[in-house]
């Protein structure tokens, strides 16, 4: 009875498995995954690209304003001239006013006896035309009075218009000093941003050329496991050689009384050789050594989800291009062969192991790392050899990755 029921057991697990198949390992780099990476960068850069519009269209907003108030200003200045100019003339005609009203009263209290309005006004033949001009001369009094009144009260009027557009002016002036300084902002952003730009786009098209690539060996569902599935002669699948000819000068091992972590491989065309990624992995660090040598280390993770840092030195020079953070493939140039640094002869130290120099923690300082190489290779490891077909004898050519 229990046989009975394991047996049913075990046919109903079968059964399930068919139905549902293994799913994917969260480790697992599958195409989608790919896809993903490639989305999100160019979402990274519309992000960038629309901040940086936004930040352009604060800059323009900002400059019309100022060159609206700078109008504003100047119909304002022009404006406090005009102001200035009638008062001048105002306060002329009330001296010329006072002038008359003085000369009025002076004729009419008789103190002169040449006084021309007297005669004007006894000069009336009549007593109509004596009382006729006798009004005349009061109405120009009054009016030379009332007029007065109204060129002081439209001093005072000028006068308080021109504190008003003097304070305003003052108000709009710090308000374009404030905008300014916004703009001078706005533009530092703007270059900060912006300065990552090249190197956002420069993501974006090796996320393309990696997607494009993995398309070419195969890879069309998301789903799909790389190097197992669809890719499966790529470096994720296995590491290849760092350059498509050349031979091994020496292994890793004890030498000159102390440990040499890299394997030593040199070519026929020495300079000219052209070095290349041993597979797909991200730009970590790009710096010479201590003793000048041009070195780059990359970080890889397989299909089995393990992580490696590739050392590459003695480089004479660099490809063109090359960020920290950029992603490379196994068909990515990085440079050329050369003897920079403490070195003999034209070749390349590649140094490869399973951790992440300077963020794993069995590697995360460079003494740390130098530990690691050796404990690994006392426990069999044999460095890049280990991971990538080299010939096992020195000095045997090569004539393919």
């Amino acid at each position: 009875m229990r046989k009975n029921r394991i047996s049913k057991f075990i046919t109903l697990c079968m059964c399930l498995s068919l139905l549902f198949p293994a799913s994917v390992k969260a480790e697992d780099l599958t195409y989608g995954k790919v896809l993903d990476e490639l989305a999100a960068a160019q979402k990274e850069l519309a992000d960038n690209q629309a901040a940086i519009d936004n930040k352009q269209h604060e800059v323009n907003t900002n400059n019309a304003k100022i060159n609206s108030l700078k109008s504003e200003i100047k119909q304002m200045g022009d404006e406090t001239v005009k102001l200035q100019q009638e008062i001048v003339d105002s306060n002329n005609e009330i001296n010329e006013k006072q002038d008359q009203t003085k000369d009025l009263a002076s004729y009419l209290q008789m103190s002169g006896g040449d006084n021309l309005y007297l005669e004007y006004i006894f000069g009336g033949e009549t007593m109509t035309d004596f009382i006729y001009r006798s009004a005349i001369v009061e109405q120009i009094t009054e009016y030379n009075e009332e007029m007065i009144k109204e060129l002081q009260d439209l001093i005072k009027a000028n006068e308080d218009r021109k504190k008003e557009l003097a304070a305003k002016q003052e108000e709009y002036e710090k308000k374009m000093t404030e905008l300014n300084n916004e703009i001078s902002k706005l533009n530092a952003d703007i270059k900060a941003i912006g300065g990552l730009a090249p190197s956002l786009e420069q993501q974006v098209k090796d996320k393309q050329t990696l997607v494009e690539f993995y398309k070419s060996q195969g890879c069309t569902s998301r789903s799909q496991v790389i190097g197992v599935d669809c890719a499966k002669n790529v470096s994720n699948a296995g590491f290849v050689r760092p350059m498509t000819q050349g031979y091994v000068t020496s292994h890793v091992s004890y030498r000159w009384g102390s440990f040499h972590r890299g394997i030593d491989l040199g070519s026929a065309e020495g300079r000219n050789t052209k070095l290349y990624s041993i597979g797909n992995g991200t730009i970590t660090n790009i710096y010479q050594d201590s003793y000048g040598a041009n070195c780059i280390i990359i970080q890889y993770r397989t299909v089995q989800g393990e992580y490696y840092s590739a050392l590459y030195a003695h480089l004479s020079s660099y490809a063109p291009g090359l960020y920290v953070g950029k992603t490379v493939n196994s068909n990515t140039l990085i440079g050329y062969m050369g003897d920079t640094g403490y070195a003999f002869g034209v070749h390349l130290h590649l140094e490869v192991y399973p951790c992440r120099i300077y963020s794993d923690s069995e590697c995360s300082t460079w003494n740390k790392y130098v530990a690691f190489a050796e404990r690994k290779f006392n426990e069999g490891y044999k460095g890049a050899a280990s991971v990538i077909n080299f010939p096992a004898k020195t000095y045997q050519t090569w004539y393919t990755r």
